[in-house]
């Protein structure tokens, strides 16, 4: 979780936090590589690292101190606070690197992908998560701190050096809602969106978007989201 979004008032028990973990653990299980050396780039409050533990070892890295110091200790091997676009990592020493909604933060995203190409091994992964479709860019990417939003063909050329497996759509069946409400916010003051439901909503979007998932296991493509995600190899 974005450090932001923490301080906003989410939860990792929200649908939409737990519906992203239960994305990055099929897209881990997809690339199939043994007890991994993973780096979660970004990591925020660690909310994914749960999922993590369950493949590999986890290396973490983020420029906010303070949300470091929120994670448990029991859920990495190390922590460092550093920026992806210059790694304090040597050449070649992770299986897998995990950029869940972090793209979008930096400033030189080019230089951030050739960073993190050059600390993966050789059939390594990169997995991605990215906020999609630069006409919903709202307030809420701005109190965030996203740079932009992206399109499939942006990620294409961005990755051109990996070859790219898997990308796709993701949050589908809420895209309407979440549209609307984009383009309702487009000229408001920056604010974070605070998805907050009463339990049995949540479980319900929850399993809206568990669905989702499903399908993407099983490699069925969505037409449409306010996500992309996507599997690199090195």
């Amino acid at each position: 979780m974005d450090y932001k979004d923490y301080l906003a008032g989410s939860s990792d028990e929200n649908f939409w936090f737990k519906a992203k973990n239960n994305l990055l653990q099929i897209l881990l299980s997809k690339i199939k590589i043994k007890n991994p050396k993973i780096l979660s780039v970004g990591t925020g409050t660690g909310g994914e690292l749960k999922v993590l533990n369950n493949f590999g070892e986890i290396w973490v890295l983020d420029l906010n101190k303070k949300a470091l110091d929120l994670i448990p200790k029991e859920l990495y091997k190390q922590k460092k606070v550093g920026d992806v676009q210059k790694l304090p990592f040597p050449k070649e020493f992770f299986d897998v690197v995990i950029a869940s909604d972090i793209i979008e933060h930096v400033e030189n995203d080019k230089k951030a992908i050739k960073e993190v190409r050059r600390v993966l091994k050789k059939g390594g992964a990169l997995i991605f998560t990215v906020p999609a479709h630069q006409f919903l860019f709202s307030s809420h990417d701005k109190a965030l701190g996203h740079k932009k939003r992206y399109s499939k063909k942006q990620l294409k050329d961005l990755t051109k050096a990996f070859n790219l497996t898997k990308l796709g759509y993701w949050n589908f069946f809420l895209s309407p809602l979440i549209v609307l409400k984009r383009f309702a916010d487009k000229n408001a003051k920056p604010k974070v969106d605070q998805a907050n439901f009463s339990k049995p909503i949540d479980k319900i979007l929850y399993k809206i978007m568990k669905t989702e998932n499903f399908l993407i296991k099983y490699d069925l493509p969505l037409v449409f989201g306010v996500t992309i995600f996507g599997i690199c190899k090195k």
